[in-house]
């Protein structure tokens, strides 16, 4: 946000954003989230981690459920994704491989609901990303999801090896979509 200078009647800018090596300073994992539908766009770090979902969590309580970088669940951003079947990285990395994914919310009057995609991959090959001043070179994964009379979900993936360096994924109708990218593991 801008401010406006006490005495000169000039602007002052945002603050810059910070340097690779200030987030690396703490030596622990960083993650960066943006949610453009909210305005939304922090560093957050891990809140808990058991076998491979990490629980990531802002400054303000909001959590993003990871499992092995696909996003699971999320809690605080209102319309929330209660839960999800996900596809593993290495199904993400098979060109015209098939799978569903389902994602569950609350519905009207805070009762579940589940919504059932079929879903394919296409992969568009290697890339080099820059993040945060360190080159990726990763592999792009794109996985369409459809269901009948709902429309599309599409979630796109750079990974690098068996690690998904940056995403953006789908995560409830009033959420939007997620981008997400690993700045330091």
């Amino acid at each position: 946000a801008e401010r406006r200078a006490q005495k000169s009647g000039a602007t002052a800018k945002a603050p810059a954003p910070p340097t690779r090596a200030a987030l690396e300073k703490s030596g622990e994992p960083v993650l960066q989230v943006k949610v453009p539908a909210r305005g939304f766009d922090s560093f957050l770090s891990v809140l808990d981690s058991r076998d491979d979902v990490v629980v990531w969590k802002t400054k303000s309580g909001t959590t993003y459920a990871l499992r092995n970088g696909v996003l699971i669940q999320t809690r605080g951003l209102g319309p929330d994704l209660m839960s999800s079947t996900v596809p593993t990285v290495g199904q993400l990395l098979q060109d015209a491989g098939s799978h569903q994914r389902q994602y569950y919310f609350l519905g009207a009057n805070d009762q579940p609901t589940r919504r059932t995609y079929d879903c394919t991959i296409k992969i568009a090959g290697i890339e080099e990303i820059e993040i945060f001043e360190r080159k990726h070179r990763v592999t792009r994964s794109t996985e369409e999801c459809t269901r009948p009379q709902s429309g599309k979900v599409t979630n796109e993936f750079w990974i690098e090896g068996q690690k998904i360096r940056k995403s953006k994924q789908w995560a409830s109708a009033g959420a939007g979509y997620i981008e997400l990218q690993q700045v330091v593991d």
